[in-house]
């Protein structure tokens, strides 16, 4: 591979074309988030009537978005493995980390947004906003409450944090996965890739799409390969990638299911890693996603509920028409990014020390 242009010190190819990803990625989530066209409230749903053109654009886009999750955890595994050496102190080392780094935030976030969503369904104003999708607090027993916290038998209620629950897991289990790549690595990513295309899975946490990746990850950096060996691939595959989209599409409007979505999905994600080189080789741009990628974790951890919360300001201000529905899809991950790169700088000047323990001393 050809070397980089000038670098931040420290920082070599590998890592700084995964730095450059984050952010990019972190966007592709909120758009996913920001989708759909009902907004549902304590007195009743909104919902568009003929949503089809919407709904097209969304299929498409949210087809691409759904790259960033996989990505993620493939990227978390390989950094988790990084250096292939492994051992009981190694692993309770990273253990500690990863309880700073994913517990604390996890807790923290989850235990926030129970508190505002239980204040606000007191609220007469701003009840109906929070009511619509979560059952009265007020009636949980303390079991549900932990439920609502934790994750246990559903989404946790910052339910973007499924991500951060699943990674844990992973992380706990990372022994078993470090097992398996020494040993019988082909005969376990065929048997993961198999249980994630014909969604055959026997438990819900972790799923089996962040298991592959996180393992599929985990195999590149035992066995001391890179991410990016699918340089070499080139861009033509984005050709491929194009003609995937618009075949999902019409298998998706011919109600024939989604079965080109994974193969659609796995050669987004070798172009996303390929497009990290294009990024990283631009020193204004990689310099600039480097440093949003700083906020990425905040981003991620403050976009819901603000996307559910002003989906829903917007339909139920706006006429339920297919343009505004578009306009407010593509506008408004925007502003809640914006709002949350502001907040973010805000808070690490005023309480850095804060900034630091809720997104995990990123």
């Amino acid at each position: 591979m050809e070397d980089m242009p000038t670098e931040p010190a420290g920082r070599d190819n590998h890592l700084v074309r995964l730095d450059v990803l984050r952010f990019p990625l972190i966007v592709l989530i909120v758009y996913l988030h920001a989708s759909g066209v009902t907004a549902n409230f304590a007195d009743g749903s909104r919902a568009l009537v003929d949503a089809r053109t919407v709904e097209g654009v969304q299929i498409v886009t949210g087809s691409i978005a759904r790259i960033a999750v996989p990505l993620f955890f493939m990227m978390s595994g390989f950094l988790f493995f990084r250096g292939a050496a492994f051992s009981g102190e190694i692993y309770r080392a990273k253990l500690r980390s990863r309880a700073k780094s994913l517990l604390i935030p996890f807790l923290f976030w989850n235990l926030a947004l129970f508190g505002l969503v239980a204040i606000a369904q007191g609220v007469p104003p701003l009840a109906p906003l929070f009511n619509g999708e979560n059952q009265a607090f007020a009636t949980l027993t303390p079991f549900q409450m932990i439920d609502f916290i934790l994750g246990i038998t559903h989404y946790p209620i910052a339910y973007q944090f499924w991500f951060i629950r699943d990674l844990m897991i992973l992380v706990i289990m990372s022994p078993l996965l470090w097992l398996a790549a020494r040993h019988v690595p082909w005969i376990v990513l065929t048997a993961l890739t198999a249980a994630w295309i014909f969604n055959i899975w026997p438990t819900p946490v972790p799923a089996a799409e962040p298991t592959l990746f996180f393992y599929l990850g985990s195999f590149v950096a035992i066995r001391g390969w890179s991410l990016f060996e699918v340089d070499r691939l080139g861009s033509w595959l984005a050709v491929p990638f194009v003609l995937l989209l618009v075949a999902l599409r019409a298998e998706q409007l011919a109600g024939h299911g989604n079965y080109l979505l994974h193969p659609t999905m796995a050669v987004g994600l070798v172009l996303a890693l390929k497009a990290s080189r294009w990024l990283a080789e631009s020193a204004w741009l990689r310099d600039r996603l480097v440093a949003l990628g700083s906020a990425s974790f905040f981003v991620f951890a403050v976009h819901e509920p603000l996307v559910t919360i002003g989906k829903k300001l917007a339909f139920r201000a706006l006429p339920m028409t297919a343009a505004t529905v578009l306009a407010t899809y593509a506008v408004l991950p925007v502003l809640v990014i914006g709002l949350a790169l502001i907040a973010h700088r805000v808070l690490n000047v005023v309480a850095p020390g804060f900034l630091r323990l809720i997104t995990g001393g990123r």
